[in-house]
């Protein structure tokens, strides 16, 4: 017999406490609880209630499961991803064609000209018989430099077409190709763009901000895409337009060089001043480019390379190259663009005559030249190209009329990379560049 304290062990889950004395006849092998014979007969109704009800759930998801799978909408879809894609195509073939057409005029013309000029002085040799072994040998080299520029600008029109036939990737943010990379280049990280306020045509770069500059306006933004600062250099009748800028992360300062004067800005404490003991002798003079090398600057004039020490917080000058001693004929050639790197100084030359460049490399101590670089790319106009050190003794070379960017290096390794660059710079010292496209910047690892 169960004794009185073992009742609520067997009492019906429904009956209420003052009748446990029900008599519980079965358990319910789902929810384990039990039952007198009247709530048995209850809960199994009510399962049978919540299945009826889960039919007829199921029934109503059935009717409207079949209207509301629309196949249209997703046919629409595609319909509106094809007229739009065919758009977009139409419209990039087209600006795509007035790009190209641009620039194969350009280099027609260029070509057009310069067999011009070949021509009349081929006749005027001949016909005054003013020639010699030289000549004919200079002449002959012209020649067949022409024959192979043929080769060689059908060779980057193609290259200019595919690019820019790629560039409908970039319309769908799929990828964002930095240019046509030959197999010997690895692909560009692209991180980010920073969009502009104005163009700018020279920039550089700390770890964390980037300096641009035109004329005498200077403008600074951070990595992120804010505006930092900005300020105007003082007179340029006096001190004249900016016309290279750099960073030096020994000196911890971005110097500005002006046609005749040099600025420094202290990023720690955002000044700008004037380096006033750094002066050109000759006041019919003009500074053109300048680099740093470790705890030194590097002052490229119309009339010599002058190194400038730093010692005791003022720069003195260390001593002075003549042009002439760089260059092969100052009638010739004149220096565009110096940049340093940890080894050496590379030099752009460009030619007064063919309007072509070339990189040459020199040795600091002693200072002699170690490479001459080949002719490549040109324009008619001179100081349109600048260049800037990149990575394993590599520069990337930029046509400011043309916006080619370059990839160049000691064996002589020469390809276009992009063709709407304006201007680069590296991020302080990590592998990160920044691309000027003129309206917008845009950030790269490499």
């Amino acid at each position: 017999m169960v004794e009185r304290n073992s009742d609520k062990i067997f009492s019906c889950k429904l009956c209420l406490n003052e009748t446990t004395k029900n008599l519980c006849i079965a358990n319910c092998i789902g929810c384990k609880n039990i039952f007198c014979f009247d709530h048995l007969i209850q809960h199994r109704q009510d399962l049978a209630n919540q299945f009826d009800q889960l039919i007829k759930q199921h029934a109503d998801m059935k009717n409207k499961a079949f209207i509301q799978l629309n196949i249209d909408q997703h046919l629409e879809y595609i319909d509106k991803w094809e007229c739009e894609t065919i758009e977009l195509i139409h419209k990039h073939a087209k600006d795509a064609k007035e790009k190209f057409l641009s620039i194969f005029n350009t280099y027609k013309s260029e070509l057009k000209q310069h067999h011009t000029q070949l021509g009349q002085e081929l006749n005027n040799k001949r016909d005054s018989r003013s020639f010699f072994e030289r000549d004919i040998t200079d002449l002959s080299q012209r020649i067949d430099h022409l024959d192979k520029e043929i080769e060689y600008s059908n060779k980057l029109l193609h290259n200019i077409n595919v690019n820019e036939l790629n560039q409908i990737i970039n319309k769908y943010n799929l990828s964002n190709p930095v240019g046509i990379l030959e197999d010997k280049i690895k692909h560009w990280n692209y991180l980010h763009e920073i969009k502009l306020d104005s163009t700018y045509g020279y920039m550089a770069a700390n770890n964390q901000q980037i300096f641009l500059g035109w004329k005498n306006r200077i403008v600074i933004y951070n990595l992120d895409g804010t505006k930092h600062d900005e300020t105007r250099l003082q007179s340029t009748e006096i001190y004249g337009e900016l016309c290279d800028l750099i960073w030096s992360s020994i000196m911890q300062s971005f110097f500005i060089l002006c046609r005749k004067s040099l600025f420094v800005h202290y990023p720690s404490s955002s000044q700008v001043e004037i380096l006033s003991n750094i002066s050109l002798i000759n006041q019919d003079n003009q500074f053109i480019s300048l680099t740093s090398y470790k705890n030194n600057l590097i002052l490229l004039n119309e009339k010599s390379l002058d190194i400038w020490k730093y010692d005791k917080n003022i720069f003195l000058l260390d001593y002075s190259i003549l042009i002439s001693l760089i260059i092969k004929n100052c009638l010739d050639e004149t220096i565009c663009c110096i940049r340093a790197n940890e080894e050496n100084l590379a030099i752009l030359i460009q030619n007064t005559k063919t309007h072509t460049w070339r990189l040459d490399i020199y040795n600091f101590f002693p200072f002699q030249r170690i490479h001459m670089g080949l002719s490549f790319d040109r324009f008619n106009q001179l100081n349109l190209g600048l260049f800037i050190s990149f990575h394993n003794n590599s520069y990337l070379f930029m046509n400011w009329e043309t916006k080619f960017m370059r990839i160049i290096d000691q064996n002589h390794f020469n390809e276009v990379i992009d063709y709407n660059a304006y201007n680069a710079c590296l991020l302080g010292t990590q592998r990160i560049l920044v691309v000027n496209y003129m309206t917008h910047l845009k950030v790269y690892e490499f």
